[in-house]
């Protein structure tokens, strides 16, 4: 039985920080079903899905305490994953074609845990966060409700007294307003922050 049904992701992965492993599996048990179809559906391979997502949560326990979220745990951990598959994939072809990894040119695009957690990602963070504070209230409002609080669109707009249209509306266009200002972002870390903008 899980001795956490009732947390927060956020709080769960805080626990998990300071080393509670019973935080960490009740984080495992939500998501591990939902991240290996999402894995499944990409590589096709029952085994490849399961090894992606195994390694991704030994990746995430590794690196529990350096984890800062930019928006809900959900979000991180489902972009995260898109990392890991990338990641999978590429070794595996560099394994066919029998090139070391280390060696390639692209090895830069494969970065892993202190590196993935870098002054790169705090500086990206510091530039989402300023982009997002300068959008106009409503819609600040809304989309810090949704990503941060990992409300739907249903429950805020019943919290705030609007829409189901109007909250849909001021999230897209959050959405676009950041994508356009890291149109020109050269770095392959974005896939993690912007992966959630997709769904």
């Amino acid at each position: 039985m899980n001795r956490y049904p009732n947390e927060s992701d956020e709080l769960l992965l805080s626990m998990s920080a300071n080393g509670d492993i019973s935080a960490f599996s009740e984080l495992y048990d939500r998501y591990w079903k939902a991240l290996l179809a999402k894995a499944f559906a990409r590589l096709k391979n029952k085994e490849d899905a399961e090894e992606v997502v195994q390694e991704l949560f030994i990746s995430i326990w590794h690196r529990r305490q350096k984890i800062q979220l930019l928006f809900t745990f959900k979000t991180y951990v489902f972009a995260s994953l898109r990392y890991e598959i990338l990641s999978f994939i590429a070794k595996q072809k560099h394994r066919r074609n029998d090139i070391s990894l280390e060696g390639s040119e692209n090895f830069d695009l494969w970065i892993q845990d202190e590196e993935f957690h870098s002054l790169e990602m705090k500086e990206l963070q510091s530039q989402i966060n300023v982009v997002i504070d300068k959008l106009p209230e409503k819609c600040r409002l809304i989309f810090k409700m949704s990503r941060n609080e990992g409300l739907s669109a249903k429950n805020i707009a019943s919290e705030l007294k609007i829409s189901h249209r109007t909250v849909e509306t001021q999230i897209s266009k959050a959405i676009r307003v950041l994508k356009s200002s890291f149109k020109d972002y050269n770095s392959y870390i974005l896939l993690v922050f912007f992966e959630f903008l997709n769904k």
